[in-house]
């Protein structure tokens, strides 16, 4: 599955790309994210966690992180599994950064993802696209929030070692209400339709 998303931060390129830089900061505006603990070598061990109605999940694996800044660009690869579900989710992030001003960059972003198991048909529903755009716009929401907070790339300060005490279990993304929210929104929006058609 192919999800090609773009989004707009008022802030430099450059003070964008230090953000994306720093693996924690990124996982924080990321719903159900979380980075575990450091590898080494751009290497994390992260987990996922969802819930989509009755089926909760939680993927732990690893993510790799190939950062190019001659080219502004940045790749994120990782896979991962869950015991309860028996699931197992790998694929890769590519996003590049372009200057649309002094003080604004678009980003753009490219993800293949692949779902094997009970969570497969969650891949597969054809409101995965309005899903995504969902959860595009939280981290977005969240991402600038982090740059405007005072506390803005002191994340990685916070990091756990090797061998240190694990991070705390991030919120679950609860895809069952958004996909919910997405339905009732489509039914409002052909209920307008079809009483302004009436109506005129």
């Amino acid at each position: 599955m192919k999800i090609e998303k773009h989004f707009e931060v008022a802030r430099s390129r450059q003070t964008v790309w230090e953000a994306l830089g720093d693996v924690r900061l990124v996982a924080e505006c990321l719903p159900g994210a979380a980075i575990v603990e450091d590898l080494g070598e751009n290497r994390h061990k992260g987990r996922f966690s969802i819930k989509l109605g009755p089926l909760a999940a939680s993927f732990d694996g690893e993510v790799a992180i190939d950062r190019k800044p001659e080219d502004w660009t940045g790749i994120v690869s990782g896979k991962g599994a869950d015991a309860r579900s028996a699931s197992r989710a790998s694929g890769s992030m590519t996003y590049r950064l372009a200057e649309d001003g002094p003080d604004s960059t678009r980003v753009e972003v490219v993800s293949e993802i692949n779902l094997a198991g009970a969570l497969a048909q969650f891949g597969k529903a054809g409101v995965i696209q309005e899903v995504a755009n969902r959860i595009t716009a939280e981290f977005v929401r969240n991402f600038e929030a982090k740059l405007a907070g005072p506390h803005a790339g002191n994340s990685a300060a916070a990091a756990a070692t090797p061998g240190g005490a694990p991070a705390a279990a991030p919120p679950s993304l609860n895809a069952g209400a958004l996909l919910w929210s997405i339905v009732k929104e489509r039914i409002l929006g052909l209920w307008r339709r079809l009483t302004g058609h009436r109506s005129g």
